[in-house]
């Protein structure tokens, strides 16, 4: 097999990877191994087409990688635990930390709540969401 198909198989092997995991790695060592397939057609010294493979990696990783992640990596989305924290709520089931008991209502959405310093808090009052810890709302009564 010439020296050309061994890189296109390599590439095609990255490729492959790259469809598994979507992270714009594997995918710039793919383009490495196509270039090297380019020099193959040209040269037969393997040490010299595995510096070439290795150096425009390099450089795809250095310059392409951060093109491609902000064109089309994943973007952190906003979720309702992001949004909540800072936000005021109404207790709707009085907050009870020593019985776990407790639930609040905040932008539309119930959440399980727990008292931030402990201290029971009566349905009906109004409260500040200071932070999301597993799946509770901790607050705070204001």
């Amino acid at each position: 097999m010439p020296d050309w198909g061994i890189w296109i198989i390599v590439a095609l092997a990255f490729a492959a990877i790259e469809m598994a995991t979507v992270g714009f790695f594997s995918l710039l060592f793919a383009l490495g191994a196509l270039v090297a397939s380019g020099v193959a057609l040209f040269t037969d010294s393997w040490p010299l087409q595995a510096c070439v493979f290795l150096a425009a990696s390099v450089v795809f990783m250095w310059f392409l990688r951060p093109v491609l992640l902000k064109l089309y990596g994943t973007e952190h989305k906003a979720t309702a635990v992001d949004r909540i924290a800072g936000q005021m709520g109404v207790v709707i089931e009085d907050i009870d930390n020593t019985h776990g008991t407790g639930q609040i209502k905040a932008e539309g959405e119930v959440w399980t709540a727990r008292s931030d310093d402990g201290e029971p808090i009566s349905k009906g009052a109004r409260v500040q969401i200071l932070r999301i810890q597993g799946v509770k709302a901790v607050v705070r009564k204001l």
